[in-house]
């Protein structure tokens, strides 16, 4: 029996009181950049699970760690590449990764223990400005028997984490979780990014 999968994905840290005023980009869906009306942490150092950013600039590099098999390595270049390869921001798969120093690389994927039902997560490892983050990790879930393999609507949507795209309800105006008109960013698995997505990306970069 075919069973639609729901993604179960973390949004970050809870915000905090400092609100940051968004730009909102008029001809989008809605903006959901980081920072909007609704989701406006400062941008900082964190920990799994914490917050995510904006990355620090339009090159996107990004690392695929041997903690990967393969076929994920694989999946996470292909939506990579497809997704994000079209927009403003220039993707470029490295190989090996820069962990130090002013040439970080800006996403580095790892597989990892996660808490039972989660499939990624992402959060800032070097805040370099209020908003702005040198170097993102991104998680997924070592154990795949019951959540299923990383697909490529997975890569897309913990990538858009990494470049400051939020789920939905944290846009501006908000939007239900499960909206597909965000692409990846919403729960389901939606392969792509979609229009919004896009025009948030390129308006940023």
């Amino acid at each position: 029996m075919a069973i639609k999968r729901k993604t179960i994905f973390a949004i970050g840290a809870a915000t905090t009181a400092l609100v940051a005023t968004a730009t909102v980009v008029q001809a989008a869906y809605t903006d959901n950049m980081y920072p909007t009306a609704n989701y406006s942490p400062t941008c900082r150092d964190g920990d799994m699970g914490d917050t995510f950013c904006q990355t620090d600039n339009k090159t996107l590099t990004v690392y695929r760690e041997g903690s990967l098999t393969s076929a994920e390595k694989n999946t996470i270049a292909r939506a990579v590449k497809d997704y994000y390869g079209p927009t403003d921001l220039t993707v470029k798969i490295e190989s090996r990764g820069v962990y130090a120093g002013g040439a970080e690389t800006d996403v580095i994927y790892k597989a990892k223990t996660l808490a039972r039902g989660k499939i990624g997560i992402t959060w800032c490892d070097d805040a370099v400005t209020s908003r702005k983050c040198d170097q993102h990790y991104i998680a997924f879930n070592k154990d795949h028997h019951s959540i299923g393999a990383v697909n490529k609507s997975d890569a897309c949507h913990e990538t858009g984490h990494a470049v400051g795209l939020t789920h939905g309800p944290n846009g501006s105006p908000a939007k239900d979780i499960d909206d597909d008109r965000l692409g990846c960013m919403s729960y389901n698995d939606v392969y792509g990014l979609g229009a919004s997505n896009k025009e948030n990306i390129n308006s940023t970069y």
